[in-house]
């Protein structure tokens, strides 16, 4: 088969060498190569499939810079003798490659770095030989300067894909895209109105360490034309530019002019700047990222909404400069903008302890932004288990706590009145823990705790619902559902209402600064609190602000209160906190404003001093108390109502001989 295809090309070379006249300026080698290659359909397929053409225009090639060669100068490899042979080639680009290392055997690499812009491409091996100066049909480079326009020349190696690596190992792409310059609204500008410093005998090489670098140097161009006195009639374009380079929102050469730009829908106006990495500086030097990204805000709750409808004051008229101290600054007055359509939300978030927190300076401390995020904002979801991951991320001891609980059970369970989060706390009205009145939120789901409760907590024979009552005002839930550390913690209230003292009050009633509080409860700052410590400081509170203590059991670390277990586990012995021997640690709790209580550790002997009653009164039991007082009282009280009627009924008989002698004597 082979020998017939060969047979085949030799007769239509011979036969073609009758019809192609060819020049006598040819070398005989040269016509043999012709009389083939001058067939216009004459071409090749690859291995891979691309195309090749073989096809050789004699009378351009004789006008040529290697018109006077012989083929075989630039084809050593082929010759009278071996040819034609079907030669293996991969792709075009293989064949490109292999063919322009020919040229290195008269064009030395010294020859062709002489020009540095030149010996730059040659070395970066990104564009080959015959990619930019063509095979058969080279032309004089002289007079190809000559003949062609500056574009025309820039563009002959531009068009190409190849890019600059900077020592940032970035890379910058030199191609040029001539039909977006075309559209661009510098279409008709030659390519050295914006590069002046190059020319068809000058290129010159530059030498960027990074992209920010680049980006600076080349908003140098823009500014030749475009002034800082223009710039200025935009205010915020021109804070911008201070900032920003102008290729970053207005590319470098796929410049569209600004009316093309006002013309768009609102939104695609407002992100033709806003989708790049922008950024805006804070008084402090703090940076905040203005860039919005586009496929967040078309999956969020907001993607029917303008921009306008949250930004009021920008239009694509005006884009008013705003100034903020700080990220703070900016994040407070965010909140103004989710108002205008979210009020209940905020009224709600104003009065819970997240605003307290943010108002006194906390970093950490969440609001609208922090919790929902810019543009991304989601919808509400009715996954418990996702409702809850937001808040894990700052509370993460409470969550690991949650995810060992009978509650997060029942969400995995599906279960659909499975507390999640929000369902104890609430979304924007959180309140601190101790004076949140959490059991409300157990009662709300479990409405027949009273019932349930009062079937074994009970003095018989009585069975009284304010017994249960009693209980659940001085214990929390956690501290019977779950199995961990306990303690008492007693607050200081308002004698009256029952409302929690701050130690900003505490401070103002004792005419003290709020950090000497702490000290006027622990007198020898040893850490702890003594029981006449304690009393004395109650003593001096009572008369100057009619204050109590209110006690409750509660679990000793807050994040435990979360490891709810079944009902099957909780703490049924009444033995466990009615006893003058149980372990629980003591806690003397300050309230403090927009932040978590402070926690003091208190010797446990103050539940065990007769102080205790006047000062602790609603949280004791008569008889069931750790004062051994109260218990001793009671036992006197109750021999005492005792022998009241043994008294009585001996007293009687003893002395009946006596009345009756009366009676007769009458």
């Amino acid at each position: 088969m082979r020998a017939i295809i060969i047979v085949g090309l030799v007769i239509m070379c011979f036969l073609i060498s009758y019809q192609v006249p060819l020049k006598e300026a040819f070398s005989d080698d040269t016509k043999s190569c012709l009389r083939c290659h001058a067939i216009s359909t004459l071409k090749k397929t690859t291995e891979k499939g691309d195309s090749i053409s073989l096809f050789v225009d004699s009378k351009k090639f004789e006008k040529s810079v290697h018109g006077a060669m012989d083929c075989s100068s630039c084809h050593p490899n082929i010759t009278l003798k071996n040819h034609p042979v079907p030669k293996k080639i991969y792709s075009k680009a293989d064949y490109t490659k292999e063919f322009s290392s020919n040229c290195l055997n008269c064009h030395s690499k010294d020859t062709l770095m002489k020009n540095k812009a030149h010996g730059e491409l040659v070395k970066s091996g990104q564009i080959y030989c015959s990619e930019c100066h063509g095979y058969h049909y080279i032309g004089s480079l002289k007079d190809w300067k000559n003949k062609v326009s500056f574009n025309e020349y820039c563009m002959s190696c531009h068009k190409f894909d190849f890019s600059k690596t900077l020592p940032s190992k970035e890379k910058i792409s030199l191609r040029v895209n001539e039909e977006e310059i075309k559209k661009s609204v510098h279409g008709k500008f030659q390519c050295l109105v914006c590069h002046d410093d190059f020319s068809k005998v000058k290129h010159p090489i530059y030498n960027f360490k990074d992209k920010r670098q680049y980006r600076t140097e080349m908003t140098r161009i823009c500014t030749k034309c475009h002034t800082d006195e223009m710039l200025k009639k935009n205010p915020a374009h021109y804070a911008l530019t201070k900032t920003a380079s102008c290729i970053e929102c207005h590319g470098a050469h796929g410049v569209k002019s600004a009316k093309v730009v006002k013309s768009l829908p609102e939104n695609q106006y407002c992100l033709s700047c806003h989708s790049r990495p922008l950024s805006m500086k804070m008084q402090t030097g703090e940076t905040l990222s203005v860039q919005v990204k586009e496929n967040e805000i078309l999956n969020s709750a907001h993607k029917k909404l303008k921009c306008t409808e949250c930004h009021k004051e920008f239009s694509t008229t005006q884009h008013p400069v705003r100034k903020f101290a700080s990220i703070n600054d900016y994040r407070a007055k965010a909140k103004d903008i989710c108002n205008n359509c979210h009020q209940d939300a905020v009224k709600k978030y104003d009065t819970s302890i997240h605003a307290e927190a943010y108002k006194k300076g906390n970093p950490r401390s969440p609001e609208c932004i922090k919790c929902h995020d810019y543009h991304k904002v989601t919808y509400i979801s009715k996954d418990k288990q996702a409702g809850s991951e937001l808040c894990i991320s700052c509370h993460t001891e409470s969550g690991k706590a949650f995810k060992l609980s009978v509650h997060q059970k029942a969400i995995l369970d599906g279960k659909q009145n499975a507390p999640n989060c929000v369902s104890c706390h609430n979304s924007h009205d959180v309140l601190p823990t101790n004076i949140a009145k959490l059991e409300d939120s157990c009662i709300k789901c479990h409405k027949d705790s009273k019932v349930t409760h009062s079937k074994w907590l009970w003095n018989p024979p009585i069975r009284l619902s304010s017994f249960v009552d009693i209980h659940f005002k001085s214990a929390s839930c956690a501290s019977c559902h779950t199995n961990t550390d306990k303690a008492v913690f007693l607050t200081l209230v308002e004698k009256s209402k029952g409302k929690p003292i701050k130690e900003e009050d505490i401070a103002k009633s004792l005419n003290i600064d709020v950090k000497e509080v702490r000290n006027k409860i622990d007198q020898n700052k040893d850490g702890k609190v003594q029981q006449e410590e304690l009393w004395q400081f109650m003593n001096l509170m009572k008369d100057k602000a009619k204050s109590n203590l209110a006690g409750r059991i509660d679990v000793l670390n807050a994040n435990d209160a979360h490891k709810i277990e079944s009902k099957d586990k909780a703490i049924k012995d009444c033995a466990y906190c009615h006893n003058p021997n149980s372990s629980f640690k003591v806690k003397v709790e300050i309230n403090k404003e927009g932040a978590k209580p402070v926690k003091l550790e208190t010797d446990s002997k103050v539940l065990n001093s007769a102080y205790a009653i006047p000062n602790i009164s609603d949280f004791y039991v008569l008889s069931l108390t750790k004062i051994k007082v109260l218990d001793m009282l009671f036992i006197l009280a109750l021999l005492g109502g005792i022998a009241v009627p043994i008294g009585h009924i001996t007293l009687r008989i003893l002395t009946a001989p006596i009345r009756r002698k009366k009676r007769e004597g009458k």
